[in-house]
């Protein structure tokens, strides 16, 4: 990856915290990006990068917990790796039980921060992928008939009871006339078999009965 693709989002109200690891982890190739509060991280913040946040835990004003229940919903691909001076069992084990995807206390070195780094990153860029096939998969759905969107749920809620007939008289229409309806769902969402097709429609929101 190049250090564009190697974000490192640093959140850290004290001043000499962000410069030490600004300069050592773009000594290491990332790009890094400070912020001295939680806030102002969460305004300048736009998701669709590979990358980490580096969270100081207690924070004036908005804490990191907070700053992590404001993420965890939004941008579920930013993985972030709590460390703190103050650390305590509860609020780790929050902060663990909100998705974190590491809880340091400090001191700790920079190498072990950069191995929590690198796995962060090579999770964010799986996240991504996800996030990237789940709108491509609903664009498609998107574009599915009504008429299509009811045989496709018929499909789907079971490969081996569903049969073109069976959909035919559930829906009071022609046996063909289902053929050219799958034929289509088939074609729009780009599925090379029903057990894909099957796959998609969770992603999309249908789910067997």
């Amino acid at each position: 990856m190049e250090a564009a693709d190697k974000r490192v989002y640093v959140v850290d109200d004290d001043e000499s915290v962000r410069t030490a690891l600004t300069r050592s982890l773009e000594k290491r190739g990332y790009s890094v990006l400070c912020y001295d509060s939680g806030d102002s991280f969460l305004q300048s913040y736009e998701s669709g990068h590979t990358g980490c946040l580096v969270l100081d835990v207690r924070m004036p004003g908005m804490s990191g917990l907070d700053v992590q229940e404001q993420l965890v919903d939004k941008h579920p691909s930013l993985p972030i790796i709590f460390v703190t001076g103050h650390g305590d069992i509860p609020m780790s084990v929050r902060a663990m039980k909100n998705g974190a995807f590491e809880f340091l206390e400090k001191p700790y070195s920079v190498d072990s921060l950069q191995q929590h780094i690198e796995q962060a990153i090579a999770k964010s860029a799986e996240l991504l992928e996800q996030e990237r096939y789940a709108s491509e998969i609903n664009q498609r759905f998107s574009k599915l008939t009504a008429r299509e969107l009811d045989v496709m749920r018929l499909l789907v809620a079971g490969i081996a009871n569903n049969s073109n007939k069976e959909i035919a008289r559930e829906l009071s229409i022609s046996h063909r006339t289902v053929d050219d309806h799958r034929a289509r769902i088939m074609s729009k969402m780009q599925a090379r078999s029903l057990a894909e097709l099957v796959e998609m429609s969770k992603i999309c929101g249908i789910h067997e009965p």
